[in-house]
């Protein structure tokens, strides 16, 4: 079972919540800030512990269970490795939209870098976890330097960096892909390719790298998102504030 943060919108609006998951080595509260921003555009979510959860599929299940509990199917918006598992468990139909921000390909040779490190052997010979890539490595590898990275489970860090290339295909659903113009793990080509595999829009976020949900971009990250799900999902995405209204106007005495 994945342990979930709620993040309440200021007035609900929509008829679906959003569930945000991380990248590996990276907290679910990585998430906070660009959540609580849509909660202030009305947007109810979840921030979804993945660290330690297991390998990629036993991350998949917990989110599909997970989803599978909510009242309606909700939008899944994952970060890298997050995104990996959002698009997996989209496919069992659990989902009313996907949002992949920046997201690792099994096998590409950018996310193989990830573990080109002295210290990641080591840990696997000692059974430790893998630790996150740090300081100049970090900005290499990432493009940035972002806080707050821990030790990963290396079932989960393997599955990405030794993972075969998938071949995609469309998920029938709405999916967008955003990528950062400086992503040193995913080039915006890379990511537009993506996109037209699986039949999604695409998004580039301007001076961004791999890490477009952290500041200083993440408000543009979460406007762009923000206005894909409304234009996308339409009136049907309206439909809790309709009835909102409709029982406030109802309940409201008439002016004369």
């Amino acid at each position: 079972m994945l342990q979930a943060t709620p993040v309440h919108a200021e007035s609900a609006r929509y008829a679906t919540s959003l569930l945000f998951l991380p990248d590996l080595w990276a907290p679910a509260r990585v998430w906070l800030a660009a959540a609580t921003y849509f909660g202030h555009r009305g947007w109810e979510g979840e921030l979804l512990e993945l660290r330690g959860t297991g390998d990629i599929a036993a991350r998949t299940a917990a989110l599909v269970e997970h989803s599978r509990r909510l009242p309606r199917a909700p939008v899944l918006v994952g970060h890298g490795a997050g995104a990996l598992v959002a698009l997996r468990a989209a496919r069992a139909c659990v989902a009313s939209a996907v949002v992949l921000v920046a997201p690792l390909l099994p096998g590409s040779a950018g996310v193989r870098a990830l573990t080109r490190r002295l210290d990641v052997l080591v840990s696997l010979l000692r059974g430790r976890p893998i630790p996150p890539p740090r300081a100049a490595l970090a900005r290499r590898i990432f493009g940035e330097v972002p806080a707050e990275l821990d030790g990963e489970t290396a079932r989960a860090v393997l599955d990405v960096v030794r993972g075969k290339p998938a071949v995609e295909c469309p998920l029938g659903i709405p999916t967008l892909v955003v990528a950062g113009e400086h992503d040193p793990l995913l080039r915006p080509p890379g990511g537009a390719a993506l996109a037209s595999a699986l039949a999604a829009d695409f998004v580039e976020i301007p001076g961004a790298a791999h890490w477009p949900i952290l500041a200083p971009g993440w408000q543009r990250t979460v406007g762009e998102v923000h206005r894909w799900l409304v234009r996308r999902l339409g009136e049907a995405l309206l439909d809790f504030y309709a009835e909102a209204m409709a029982e406030r106007d109802a309940g409201e005495p008439d002016d004369d």
